[in-house]
């Protein structure tokens, strides 16, 4: 799978987490985005989150892993809202539980 390819379906998460894992891990650095992040794609992860269908974890190591890639840009003119939520999925420590705040992220990514 190419590298759009992959990063479109992590975007998506419509591959389990380790097999998305491997496909970023066998990709060459690069720091030129392939793929934009939306605040569609959040909004979807945290619905399948609201519907149980993703754990907390599932949402922190997808955060975690769409965080870390220098080849995704974000949406134009919410890349602020985009950062701070992936920061937010990510760091359940120092965030709280989803449970808790994924009402607030979402009102946060439509605005």
């Amino acid at each position: 799978m190419d590298r759009r390819a992959t990063l479109s379906s992590l975007l998506a998460l419509d591959r389990p987490l380790s097999e998305l894992n491997q496909a970023l891990d066998a990709l060459d650095w690069s720091d030129q985005p392939a793929e934009t992040l939306r605040r569609t794609h959040l909004a979807a992860v945290l619905r399948r989150y609201a519907s149980a269908e993703l754990s907390a974890e599932d949402v922190a190591q997808w955060a975690s892993l769409v965080e870390s890639r220098e080849d995704l840009g974000f949406e134009p003119r919410h890349e602020e809202a985009i950062a701070d939520a992936l920061f937010d999925l990510g760091n359940p420590d120092l965030q709280g539980d989803l449970h808790d705040i994924v009402d607030d992220l979402l009102d946060a990514l439509d605005d």
